[in-house]
């Protein structure tokens, strides 16, 4: 196997060398050969706070290469920064256990230790700390790398080994070699009662507030508080609202810019409402809840007036090719039944009382073979042709039709349709339309707070569109799942497919079950079922109503006959006219 070593820098010998004596290293050695017993790895990051002699470094090194067939990778205090786009996790994999000698808890190594092994927390972690500190050093210590979020981390002082544990609360004690146990144990899923505080607020149909009917309390629901709730009571954890005290008024909604911040600056380890992103240099993202895509909620408009539904059942193609039709039949049944009787007008009547299935207006006697065949042909289209009409005709008049809709942004530009968003997601928005629609767009764009986005959804403002995500539309739509005529529909303008997941502190502890216990609720259909569930419990509370705009029994007035009528006026007229024409050639 061929091994390599990875040195960021090479620095000269200083005035204060680090205490690594051989005896040190050799108790090092000890522990990372039983270390390597219970679990094998590939990859050894190094990070040296002050300036290593070369022979010991060299000397560890080798060690690691020849003993336990492992990469090092060696850092110090005084290296560059890490590039953010090129981290070591693009490099080695979570086969990892790093070593970090330090002399205390606030040296810079620390945030080295940090940066490089971004999205490594899974690794393990064996820190020495120098001999010239005392045992009071430890707490700090441990604090400092629960504060990065290492659990599985032991620390080496004075030949004595101490790990950890970080619940319910920062606890160290001393490890005893001579007890047959594992030193770096796997990360536990047990968290022994361990307490997750974040803020709660109204984002249906994420999460929103309730009150109990029987005792008065404000119950949590939502697919977002279910499955966080869950994941805590299933690791043995518990939640506290830390704003439980608050009052939240029904159309309020949470500024999720607030909470993003809040974890950037530690203030908030994980935030219970699922968002669609969040800075790379405030946070992560969980595991996806899901993938949804992310389009424009737009009115329902360019009803087609019912006495156009005449028209409706086919098309203008099918339309014209039963005009067509009409006299290619006039003409073939004047050509099969030549002579006195026969005439182009008769004909012409015969012809149309065939597609609409009418008896002929004519008496046909001793009619020849082919005659016969030929009208039974005709007999059968027209009743298909009739009864297709007539059954497509009542389809059409149970329910509202509706011509083209918005499915494009040039049609969004085209009837100044405005777009309300939060102002914090103008740019996320922009970002999506196509360059050279941009200034078009962004003129219809129309900011607002949260809270004043859902309210003037709610209440069914049609001035407006909504950017939101599918899952949220599923939710709001089930609003209109008895109405004869909707309200909104989910337009084609799309702008992405968002991952939604739980905003997060950088490489959180809770990644990684979090990340197995919502792969377990997606395999179960527990997400849809609880959507469903909170679309109920948001009707009782009155964040949703049912939308009731079924059409009572109408009876046909003249204006659904309108375009009947208009038929037969242009008949009357053309009889008319005709009737003057006949007139005419009589007199002269």
């Amino acid at each position: 196997m061929l091994l390599a070593t990875l040195w960021l820098l090479l620095l000269p010998l200083g005035s204060s060398q680090f205490d690594a004596d051989s005896d040190n290293l050799g108790f090092v050695q000890r522990i990372l050969r039983r270390v390597s017993n219970e679990e094998r790895w590939t990859n050894t990051p190094i990070f040296m706070s002050r300036p290593p002699q070369v022979e010991q470094v060299d000397h560890l090194i080798s060690w690691l290469h020849s003993n336990l067939s492992v990469t090092s990778y060696m850092f110090d205090a005084t290296g560059r920064m890490p590039n953010k786009f090129d981290p070591l996790r693009n490099h080695i994999q979570n086969d990892v256990l790093s070593l970090l000698f330090c002399h205390s808890s606030d040296e810079i190594i620390f945030w080295h230790l940090d940066e490089h092994l971004r999205k490594l927390r899974a690794g393990r972690l064996v820190v020495y700390l120098s001999s010239q500190r005392q045992e009071s050093a430890l707490p700090k210590l441990f604090q400092k790398l629960w504060q990065l979020q290492f659990v599985q981390a032991l620390v080496l002082h004075r030949r004595r080994v101490y790990a950890y544990t970080p619940y319910p609360t920062v606890r160290y004690f001393q490890v005893h070699l001579q007890e047959h146990r594992l030193l770096l144990p796997a990360a536990p899923r047990d968290l022994n009662g361990y307490v997750v505080s974040t803020p709660a607020e109204n984002d249906l149909p994420r999460v929103f507030f309730v009150r109990d009917p029987k005792t008065g309390a404000h119950l949590i629901r939502g697919y977002g508080y279910r499955i966080f709730a869950e994941f805590l009571r299933r690791h043995n954890a518990q939640l506290v609202v830390s704003n439980a005290a608050q009052d939240r008024p029904t159309f309020t909604n949470v500024d999720m810019s607030r909470l993003t911040q809040m974890i950037g600056d530690d203030r908030l380890e994980i935030s219970m409402h699922p968002y669609v992103g969040i800075d790379r240099e405030l946070g992560i993202l969980s595991y996806p809840l899901t993938i949804a895509q992310n389009c424009l909620i737009v009115p329902v408009r360019n009803e087609i007036p019912r006495y156009m539904y005449l028209l409706r059942p086919f098309h203008w193609t099918s339309w014209l090719l039963l005009l067509a039709g009409v006299f290619y039949i006039s003409l073939t049944l004047y050509w099969l039944n030549p002579g006195l009787s026969a005439s182009p007008g008769s004909s012409l009547l015969d012809a149309l009382c065939q597609l609409l299935f009418l008896s002929s207006p004519s008496r046909v006697y001793n009619p020849s073979v082919r005659y016969f065949l030929v009208a039974v042909q005709l007999s059968t289209l027209g009743f298909i042709v009739t009864n297709v009409y007539s059954n497509q005709l009542s389809s059409s008049l149970t329910a509202t039709l509706v011509g083209e809709q918005v499915d494009t942004f040039e049609q969004l530009i085209e009837q100044r349709q405005h777009i309300l968003t939060k102002h914090h997601e103008i740019p996320m928005v922009l970002q999506q339309v196509p360059p050279h629609l941009v200034q078009q767009v962004s003129n219809l764009v129309v900011g607002a707070e949260a809270g004043e986005q859902v309210r003037a959804l709610l209440s069914f403002n049609i001035s407006y569109s909504y950017p939101f995500t599918v899952e949220r539309w599923e939710f709001f739509a089930l609003q209109q799942q008895y109405a004869h005529k909707p309200i909104y529909r989910y337009s084609s303008v799309c702008l992405g497919a968002p991952v939604i997941g739980y905003p997060m502190r950088k490489d959180s502890h809770l990644e990684n079950l979090l990340r197995h216990f919502i792969m377990w609720v997606q395999s179960t259909g527990l997400f849809r079922h609880w959507v469903v569930s909170d679309f109920n419990d948001a009707l009782r509370a009155g964040y949703v109503r049912l939308i009731d705009n079924s059409d009572n029994f109408k009876a046909l007035n003249l204006d659904t006959l309108r375009l009947a009528w208009y038929v037969l006026l242009c008949g009357w007229l053309l009889a008319a006219l005709v009737f003057v024409w006949e007139n005419h050639t009589t007199c002269h």
